[in-house]
């Protein structure tokens, strides 16, 4: 038995309470606000990385699609199948890939994904193999 339960059993009584307060409902999370979070699970590594976005690949031995950076660049997964721009990096503007070009999103849809530097530099690099087939990575 411990001291305060047997105050309580002599009948003295408490002067204030420290370990109740008062319940405050939880704040509902509205429909709009459900799309809002930013994803940040690699399904590949999985592992909670501040730079996943999703890719729209035909990399055929990876079976995801939110990846991060490091495993992108790992399976070498070209910037051109990134579909989204909502890391914490690619918010900063510091988003940037090892393997091929980064892709920019702007907010001019006019202009091309693709800086024209490094169009040039890519321009060495050949899509297609000898035989004329698309690299399943391009």
């Amino acid at each position: 038995m411990s001291l305060k339960d047997a105050l309580l059993k002599a009948g003295l009584k408490q002067t204030k309470s420290q370990n109740e307060r008062e319940y405050k409902p939880k704040k509902e999370v509205k429909k709009i606000e459900i799309h809002q979070a930013t994803r940040n699970f690699c399904e590949v590594c999985e592992l909670i990385q501040p730079d996943v976005e999703m890719f729209a690949h035909k990399n055929p031995t990876i079976d995801a699609d939110w990846i991060c950076t490091r495993c992108a660049d790992r399976a070498e997964i070209h910037d051109q199948f990134r579909k989204t721009n909502q890391s914490d990096a690619a918010k900063r503007k510091t988003y940037r890939r090892e393997f091929g070009p980064t892709q920019v999103f702007s907010a001019d849809h006019r202009k091309s994904g693709i800086k024209p530097s490094e169009k040039q530099r890519e321009s060495k690099y050949r899509i297609n193999d000898d035989d004329g087939e698309k690299n399943f990575n391009c």
